[in-house]
C-alpha cells in the first residue's frame, strides 16, 4: 500500500496567493506607526508655538469675566491656564483676585503665594494682597513681611503698586485701587503697633502722613 505524505512549502516571493505576506504586514504597521508619531510631534510643536497666544487669549477672557463680576468663570479660566502653564504669574495673581472677590481668602492666599514664589522680586499686587489677607486674619507678622516688600520699592512704590494692581482690577474696582499705598501704610502702622514695635510704627506713621498730604486722591 503506497502512502502519500503532505509537505508544506513556504511561499515563494512571486507566489500568486491572495493574502499578504508577513513582511508586508510588518511594513504597513511600521509605516502607520511612523505617521502617527509624526502627527503627534507636529501637534506637540504647534501647541508649544501657539501656547503664548492661547494663554494670552484666555487671560483676556479672565479680565472680561472679572470686569463683569463673573468671578467663578474667572476662576475656571485661570485654572485652565495654570494647567497649560503652571508657571504663569499673571494667572496665579488673577486667580487670587478672583478668590478675593468671592470672599475666599483661604483660597486666595495660596494663589498669591504661588505668584510671589514664581516672582521673588515682586513688590506689587500679589505682595500687597497677601499683606491685606494676613492683616484681615490677624497674622500681623506675616502681613508686615509682605507690606514691607512693597514699601521696599521706595519712592516709586505707589506708582509701581498701582500700575500692577490695575492689570488685575477693572472698571470701578480698578479706579478704587488707586488708594492702595495709603491703605498699605495705614495697615502697616497698625501691624507694628499690634506686634509691639512702636519705633517702626512711628516711622511708618510719618511716611503715611506725608503720603496722605501729598498724594491723597478723591476716590468714589
Amino acid at each position: 500500500m503506497t502512502q502519500t505524505h503532505a509537505h508544506s512549502h513556504p511561499h515563494a516571493d512571486g507566489c500568486g496567493c491572495d493574502h499578504p505576506h508577513d513582511h508586508e504586514h510588518s511594513h504597513a504597521s511600521s509605516s502607520l506607526g511612523a505617521r502617527w508619531a509624526l502627527s503627534i510631534l507636529i501637534v506637540a510643536v504647534l501647541l508649544i508655538l501657539l501656547r503664548p497666544f492661547i494663554v494670552g487669549q484666555m487671560l483676556v477672557r479672565v479680565a472680561s469675566y472679572s470686569a463683569n463680576s463673573s468671578f467663578r468663570d474667572a476662576v475656571r479660566i485661570c485654572r485652565k491656564i495654570i494647567t497649560i502653564d503652571s508657571n504663569n504669574v499673571r494667572a496665579w495673581t488673577s486667580l487670587g483676585y478672583a478668590y478675593m472677590d468671592l470672599s475666599r481668602i483661604d483660597l486666595a492666599i495660596p494663589a498669591f503665594e504661588n505668584a510671589v514664589s514664581l516672582n521673588p522680586a515682586d513688590k506689587g499686587a500679589a505682595s500687597f494682597e497677601l499683606g491685606q489677607a494676613y492683616y484681615a486674619r490677624g497674622d500681623f507678622r506675616r502681613a508686615i513681611e509682605y507690606f514691607e516688600r512693597v514699601r521696599g520699592a521706595g519712592h516709586r512704590a505707589a506708582v509701581l503698586l498701582e500700575a500692577d494692581i490695575l492689570k488685575y482690577r477693572h472698571g470701578t474696582l480698578g479706579f478704587r485701587s488707586l488708594n492702595s499705598m495709603q491703605a498699605l501704610l495705614g495697615a502697616l502702622v497698625e501691624c507694628y503697633k499690634r506686634t509691639g514695635d512702636l519705633v517702626k510704627a512711628a516711622e511708618v506713621q510719618k511716611e503715611f502722613d506725608y503720603y496722605k498730604s501729598k498724594h491723597s486722591r478723591v476716590i468714589f
